[in-house]
Formats: structure tokens, C-alpha cells, sequence
């Protein structure tokens, strides 16, 4: 529990940090931190009650996108500048490091355990953003057709 509580906070710090790095305006930074948190708590969850690496990343990184594209509405800018950050907490780093590790000691079986767990939380994470990325692009779409109509209708043009 007590490791939990602390991986939260350190995706909150290591969120703000990742905003900070690529200049995000300060009045976003504890968004970005809260995206963060809340992913990992996500994450954190979802291993919980699930056992496919993929399936839990590609549910985690829905949930970061989500997070990302409800920021994005409510502020008015681009979900990238949410999504980053919130994503961060997913990045497999340490199955990156491990895979390289395990290559230079020649432990070619741990290396190509941690290269497939890698691979399989990446395509997760791509899949998840991909999904919900789509669902908010034909949203917007539908909504930005009725939007038109309804202008174009009650709004005619005068001669």
C-alpha cells in the first residue's frame, strides 16, 4: 500500500517534471501531474485484476488518453499537451533497461522475456491511444456536423 502511495506521488513529480522539460505553461503543470497520478493509479488497479500485459496497458493508455482529451476540451488546446505527460507513469523503462542488461550479460533468455514484455506493453499503449484518439476524432466530427447544420439553418445567408 505504502509503495503504491509512493509510486502515485512519484508519477505526479515525474508528470509536472515532463511538463516542465518541454515548457509547459505553468497554469497546466498540476493537470499534467494530476494526469500522471491518476494513470498510474490506473495502472496500478488494473494489474491488480488483470493478468495480460497488454490488456492492462492498453487500458491504462485509454485511460490517459481519455484523461487527455477531457483536459483538451476543457481548456481548449491540443490533448498532446496532456496526453505526454499523463503517459509517462506507462513508459516501460525499466523493461528497457533490463532487456539491455540481460543482452550485455548474455542472459539471453531473461532478455528476451523483458524484450517481449516491452513490446507487449508498447503495442498496448499504442493500441489504447489509438482507439480513443479515434473515438474523439469521429466525435468531433459528428459534433462539429450538427453544429454546421444547425448554424447553416438558422443562420441563412442575406443577399
Amino acid at each position: 500500500m505504502a509503495e503504491s502511495i509512493k509510486l502515485i506521488f512519484l508519477s505526479f513529480i515525474a508528470s509536472i517534471g515532463f511538463g516542465l522539460k518541454f515548457h509547459m505553461q505553468k497554469q497546466y503543470l498540476l493537470w499534467a501531474g494530476l494526469g500522471g497520478s491518476l494513470t498510474r493509479l490506473c495502472y496500478l488497479l488494473l494489474i491488480e485484476v488483470i493478468d495480460t500485459r497488454l490488456i492492462y496497458s492498453l487500458l491504462a493508455a485509454m485511460f490517459a488518453s481519455l484523461y487527455a482529451e477531457i483536459m483538451a476540451m476543457k481548456f481548449k488546446m491540443p490533448s498532446t499537451v496532456f496526453m505526454y505527460p499523463a503517459v509517462i507513469p506507462l513508459l516501460p523503462g525499466n523493461l528497457i533497461y533490463n532487456t539491455a542488461a540481460n543482452f550485455l550479460l548474455k542472459n539471453t533468455n531473461a532478455m528476451w522475456k523483458d524484450a517481449a514484455d516491452c513490446v507487449l506493453t508498447l503495442i498496448g499503449i499504442s493500441i489504447g491511444f489509438v482507439l480513443i484518439s479515434t473515438f474523439s476524432y469521429y466525435r468531433r466530427i459528428y459534433f462539429l456536423g450538427k453544429d454546421l447544420a444547425a448554424h447553416i439553418l438558422h443562420h441563412p445567408h442575406k443577399k
